[in-house]
């Protein structure tokens, strides 16, 4: 009987765990721009695409297809910063156990 209650309450710790992990991840924001600084991206830790800034002079049609593809890297350079955050925060938060591959 007692195995089952110490279950429960580290059940319950790890519940609240789970929620500060969440709420340190979307707290932590990560800005990305192109080379020029004429498109700048923010996503936070939950992958949440925050913000985006294009330069007025990106807006014509002639510029549709680099338009694309820099907010294409942009986004990919995004998660490769988020993903190192939350290997960082995991580890932060488990110890050794954040070692762990994604």
């Amino acid at each position: 009987m007692t195995n089952m209650f110490e279950m429960l309450k580290k059940a319950g710790q790890l519940r609240k765990q789970a929620g500060q992990f969440q709420k340190i991840l979307e707290s932590r924001v990560c800005e990305v721009s192109s080379s020029d600084g004429k498109v700048k991206i923010r996503v936070n830790g939950k992958m949440e695409l925050l913000y985006i800034d294009i330069s007025p002079e990106l807006l014509s049609p002639e510029k549709k297809t680099f338009l694309e593809k820099t907010l294409l890297q942009l986004w990919q350079r995004a998660q490769k910063e988020i993903e190192k955050v939350i290997q960082e925060e995991t580890k932060n938060m488990l110890g050794d156990l954040g070692n762990l591959p994604f």
